[in-house]
């Protein structure tokens, strides 16, 4: 019996054989993450919901090196959401939100660019593995059904709607410590821990302003023992 390590979901393998979701989803993912990631860092989108990263996090990352920044965006696993106008869950508050002002013409198009791409990626995994599709994206079923007879158009449409992506674990925020503590060192199995754990935490959550909000008055989540989650450094 092989001793290598298993990520098991309802009796599944996730690993695929060392691989989690495949070399090309793995790329796409990769790719798509480095994207989230420097527009998270743009100052001009600090407040806006679609990357608004929590604060400890967000800090540490402005002061990573760029082989820190890539090894955190080749987790195989994206580190954003996506949804879909009128999806549960999403509704019209999100859209209804007044939020940050809206970025300039540039910037917003960079954003949109990013969440076509994003849709189109998803897109492609609902129509040829399903299941990838909700732990690579977190994607969900409703959605999963919905995405395959989308059209280009309409997946152009629904890029331009101010919930279509959000930050992953929205309601963890010491476990975005976690990852980028875990970025800073080359060492598979703190790796793979971190995969494993936030795996657990990719239980269905309200995407709407409540649940991303990063503001005061919010619900703090229960640090995990032994990790900081302040004063990060890279």
């Amino acid at each position: 019996m092989s001793s290598r390590p298993t990520t098991l979901i309802a009796g599944v393998d996730l690993t695929l054989h060392g691989n989690l979701l495949g070399p090309a989803v793995h790329r796409d993912i990769a790719d798509l993450n480095r994207q989230f990631l420097r527009l998270s860092l743009e100052p001009e989108l600090r407040e806006d919901p679609r990357f608004a990263l929590p604060g400890p996090a967000r800090a540490a990352l402005a002061s990573c090196r760029s082989e820190v920044i890539e090894r955190l965006a080749r987790r195989p696993v994206s580190l954003f959401q996506v949804s879909l106008p009128g999806s549960s869950g999403s509704g019209a508050a999100v859209a209804d939100h007044a939020g940050p002002a809206p970025p300039d013409g540039t910037t917003a198009a960079k954003c949109h660019s990013f969440a076509l791409q994003c849709l189109s990626v998803a897109r492609q995994l609902a129509q040829g593995a399903p299941f990838t599709g909700r732990l690579a994206m977190g994607l969900s079923a409703p959605i999963e059904a919905r995405l395959p007879a989308m059209s280009p158009s309409e997946l152009a449409s629904a890029a331009g709607w101010p919930g279509s992506i959000r930050p992953r674990w929205p309601r963890h925020e010491p476990y975005w410590g976690l990852l980028v503590c875990v970025a800073q060192v080359e060492d598979q199995a703190a790796s793979r821990s971190a995969l494993g754990l936030g795996l657990c935490l990719l239980a269905p959550a309200p995407t709407g302003p409540a649940a991303t909000s990063l503001g005061a008055g919010r619900r703090r989540a229960r640090a995990v023992r032994g990790w900081p989650q302040r004063g990060l450094s890279c």
